[in-house]
């Protein structure tokens, strides 16, 4: 224990603020990483408004060990997470022990989250395969009534009738219903069930000049105006086309929603030798302040009407091939942008 202790007192290379104070509150003695911390010196006491100072105020007055207290302190012009332990000594004085937890705090979050995650993934993709099987028995079951109520009459007579007029637009409502909670499903399903994928090197103007003709038909319908920034050379993306197209839907889709009539939808692409941008920009009303640190996380939304499921499984889906997803959000509008490290290897 001796020699613990001796090395705690001489030992700078750590991430670990010792001090021992007097009676007064004065501070006897501090290692390099507590004068850092907090810029005093011994004779002089720690500052009024630190956390530190009133628990060693504490400690002096009731003479009992204050261990493991968390505390949150402004060093350096940040607030950081601190553990502190208080101790009272035989004369009067306190030995005071503290450690910063912040990077310890951020791991345990990410582990929490990529937990969270991974269990909402098992449940999304096992709820997909429960619903998949019966909405395909009434995919089918529709098509053949659709087909038997048209065996029955001729081709003339079933276009000329109103009431089969009628009919086949029930049909074809209920085929695009079912269509849209297919779509839903097989989005769960990929953000949830480990898919061995196959991946391989994806040309980004191949892919974007297959992608964009559908991008101009919803902008259309949605009376937006869309841009498109072709980069000035191609570049490729290590990844598979399914999962790319699949990602960057979910978000043309949140930006079309969040664009009034009128308004300019743009899709830019910029590629360099080592990353591929793709950003989206629309000019919306923007994500609320108090959700843009969380919107990215399953089932965060500020639409009443939705579950808020797009950009969390459009970071899933790209941190499967290597890259990252982040927005810059105003009163004026959103940009998400999308980064992809180029591929320039052999398979």
């Amino acid at each position: 224990m001796r020699q613990i202790v001796e090395f705690l007192m001489n030992s700078d290379q750590m991430d670990i603020g010792l001090a021992i104070v007097d009676s007064e509150a004065r501070i006897l003695w501090l290692n390099t990483t507590m004068n850092t911390w907090y810029s005093v010196t011994p004779e002089e006491e720690f500052p009024a408004h630190s956390a530190i100072q009133a628990i060693v105020g504490q400690v002096l007055q009731d003479k009992k060990n204050y261990p493991g207290v968390l505390v949150q302190e402004k060093l350096d012009g940040k607030v950081r997470s601190m553990i502190a332990y208080v101790y009272p000594q035989l004369k009067g004085e306190c030995f005071v022990l503290m450690a910063d937890i912040q990077d310890f705090q951020q791991y345990v979050q990410i582990q929490c989250e990529k937990e969270r995650r991974e269990t909402i993934g098992h449940m999304a993709a096992g709820t997909a395969n429960i619903i998949l099987n019966p909405l395909a028995v009434i995919k089918g079951t529709l098509q053949l009534l659709e087909k038997s109520s048209k065996d029955h009459v001729s081709v003339l007579q079933f276009a000329a009738s109103p009431p089969h007029q009628k009919m086949t637009g029930y049909f074809k409502l209920l085929d695009e219903q079912i269509q849209t909670i297919d779509k839903a499903l097989q989005r769960f399903l990929l953000f949830g069930k480990p898919f061995e994928w196959k991946f391989a090197p994806v040309s980004v103007l191949s892919f974007m000049q297959e992608w964009v003709p559908d991008i101009q038909v919803q902008a259309l319908e949605k009376t937006v105006r869309f841009a498109l920034e072709y980069p000035e050379r191609n570049g490729f993306v290590f990844g598979h086309p399914k999962l790319l197209r699949a990602a960057l839907q979910e978000i043309i889709d949140n930006a079309l929603d969040a664009s009034p009539p009128g308004s300019v939808l743009t899709l830019r692409i910029n590629i360099t030798d080592n990353h591929i941008h793709i950003i989206v920009r629309d000019q919306g009303a923007g994500i609320p302040k108090d959700l843009q640190s969380r919107i990215i996380l399953p089932f965060i939304t500020s639409k009443p009407d939705a579950i808020g499921f797009g950009l969390s499984f459009s970071h899933a889906m790209i941190a499967k091939m290597g890259g990252s997803l982040n927005f810059e959000s105003s009163e004026v509008g959103t940009n998400v942008i999308v980064q992809l490290p180029t591929f320039t290897g052999t398979t």
